[in-house]
């Protein structure tokens, strides 16, 4: 009886550990595998994360640029917000745009659009949707001005409209040297007239 006694107990033992070993091997090596699915399910999701975070650095807030030239004009430009052109430094898309040209004699020419096209390389600048530009007693609201630094040179063109306190014009195009101070008006389509209004 004693020899079957420890016969059986040695069975135990042995389904025991042989039942533990079986357990190891297999079920282990699963719960692993289901551990490293999920650390690469992290890594994913941190990567795109990290895109995602790459793609909202394009955009910046409350942006300003401040340049002056060699005869003492100052221009200052501001916008809500900015994004920066893939691959394209120096090309910059502005929103809700104000900007300023401060003359050596104080005069100021200001401007305002929904979106602007800014290099901040040479600074010139084209002012997109709703633009509006104050200067003197005058105000020159268009679709696009186009702001040419090396020609001193503001072109307005797209449904133009201009006033000051005594005449109203609409017009397709408007050249503005704010170096000379000198102003052309003038239609694109030669057949069609400038529109004049107001006191003379």
């Amino acid at each position: 009886m004693d020899k079957k006694k420890s016969l059986q107990v040695s069975l135990i033992l042995l389904l025991l550990l042989s039942t533990i070993f079986f357990y190891q091997k297999y079920f282990n090596v699963k719960t692993d595998t289901a551990n490293e699915d999920t650390s690469d399910k992290k890594i994913e999701t941190e990567s795109s994360n990290s895109s995602d975070e790459k793609k909202e650095t394009n955009i910046i807030e409350s942006l300003r640029y401040t340049s002056q030239d060699l005869i003492g004009n100052t221009y200052i430009i501001s916008a809500e917000s900015a994004k920066f052109e893939k691959n394209e430094t120096d090309n910059i898309i502005l929103f809700n745009v104000d900007a300023e040209i401060i003359r050596q004699d104080s005069e100021v020419i200001k401007i305002y659009s929904v979106t602007a096209n800014y290099n901040r390389k040479n600074n010139d600048t084209e002012f997109k949707e709703d633009v509006r530009i104050e200067y003197s007693d005058q105000i020159i609201k268009s679709g696009v001005v186009k702001l040419n630094f090396s020609q001193n040179l503001i072109e307005i063109i797209d449904n133009v409209y201009y006033m000051n306190d005594n005449t109203k014009i609409y017009a397709d195009k408007v050249e503005l040297d704010y170096l000379r101070k000198k102003m052309k008006i003038s239609m694109i389509d030669q057949n069609k007239d400038i529109q004049i209004s107001g006191k003379y």
